[in-house]
């Protein structure tokens, strides 16, 4: 890969080059690892079910992202 600053002949696995240091636009080849995203299994807490051992749902309260409810 060559540098687009000092046009010197670089790896293409090189981020940066190694006449001048000027960073290397991302080469086709080189592939970011991505992350997977785990889901929790969710469980419907219902009223009168209990969580944690101790806590007792009695009523709901609200829903939705501020708890309002819609």
């Amino acid at each position: 890969m060559k540098c687009p600053k000092c046009h010197f002949d670089n790896p293409d696995d090189t981020y940066y080059c190694g006449k001048c240091g000027t960073q290397l636009p991302p080469s086709e080849e080189i592939s970011l690892a991505k992350t997977k995203t785990l889901q929790t299994p969710i469980r419907e807490l219902t009223r009168g079910s209990t969580f944690a051992k101790r806590y007792q749902v009695i009523e709901e309260l609200g829903r939705g992202s501020m708890g309002g409810g819609l």
